[in-house]
């Protein structure tokens, strides 16, 4: 197998992108709750103090959850194509040996000497 080293990046950019989508939705799901659970905790954070009331804790609630689930999709989805691209790069590699390696099997064909451009 060759480039080892990079199908191993590759496959560590995979993982880490599945965790980061997995604990981004679990805490931005968390923290969503704790602020509709937590009285003041949004309101109290930007200032309003207990002036807000309850709508406005399931407001600053949804707010905490997009935020938080759009940010994890970046990040997650960026890691994921990383890694694809690493995989992509290796397969166009895989993908140019071999069509070398038939081209220099057809009748006719005579491979070039070592050390002249092709």
């Amino acid at each position: 197998m060759r480039y080892r080293a990079l199908r191993i990046v590759a496959t560590v950019y995979r993982i880490i992108g599945w965790i980061v989508i997995v604990v981004g939705i679990l805490c931005s799901c968390g923290f969503a709750a704790l602020a509709t659970t937590a009285p003041g905790s949004v309101g109290g954070a930007m200032g309003f103090g207990p002036r807000v009331g309850m709508a406005g804790e399931v407001i600053g609630a949804i707010i905490i959850l997009v935020i938080g689930l759009l940010y994890t999709g970046v990040i997650g989805v960026t890691l994921l194509a990383i890694a694809e691209g690493i995989e992509v790069f290796l397969d166009i590699e895989a993908n140019t040996r071999e069509i070398a390696r038939r081209i220099r099997e057809l009748p006719g064909v005579t491979p070039p000497t070592p050390g002249t451009p092709e």
